[in-house]
């Protein structure tokens, strides 16, 4: 993260040690050069943020019964795909390969599969966009350093989530 290493007579010393990084920056105020820092640190944080819904979004999931579940793009359009040729009865059941083994499903098989995948990639998608709104509302350092990408993040994707994933009538 880029910081002020100090601030002198108009002229704020901006450092980042992770990328061998050190500027003056003409400031008026000390607030100035916050203002500075956190215009600096928002890219950083939202290239770190998109890392890491990627990254959860392509992990994959296990069901509360065991079977784990792919989730890289690819898994999902294969997933997708089997779902949807299900529904529309082209095909009665098809041969299917989790990340623990074979087995042939049918539509009512896959089906809540393939709502958990959606549910979960939904969810990724809404906490990235809500963290990445936090980042863009910092408007001082502290607002920014108080930015934890994976604890908004995963408030927000459980809450998405939920919506999709809770029974009916709880």
């Amino acid at each position: 993260m880029y910081v002020i290493e100090s601030y002198v007579d108009g002229v704020a010393t901006i450092v980042n040690d992770v990328e061998n990084y050190r500027c003056p920056f003409r400031a008026e105020t000390l607030e100035a050069a916050g203002a500075i820092v956190v215009s600096l640190n928002r890219p950083v944080l939202m290239v770190e943020l998109a890392g890491y819904r990627l990254d959860f979004e392509t992990r994959g999931l296990t069901t509360a019964g065991g079977l784990s579940i792919k989730t890289d793009r690819e898994s999902q359009a294969q997933l997708n795909s089997a779902f949807t040729t299900l529904k529309y009865g082209l095909i009665p059941d098809t041969d299917w390969k989790g990340g623990n083994d074979w087995e042939v499903v049918n539509l009512d098989q896959i089906e809540p599969i393939a709502k958990l995948v959606a549910a979960h990639v939904r969810a990724c998608f809404r906490g990235e966009r809500l963290t990445q709104r936090a980042i863009a509302a910092a408007v001082t350092v502290e607002d920014i350093d108080s930015i934890n990408i994976a604890k908004t993040f995963g408030a927000a994707y459980a809450v998405a989530f939920a919506e999709v994933m809770q029974p009916a009538g709880a």
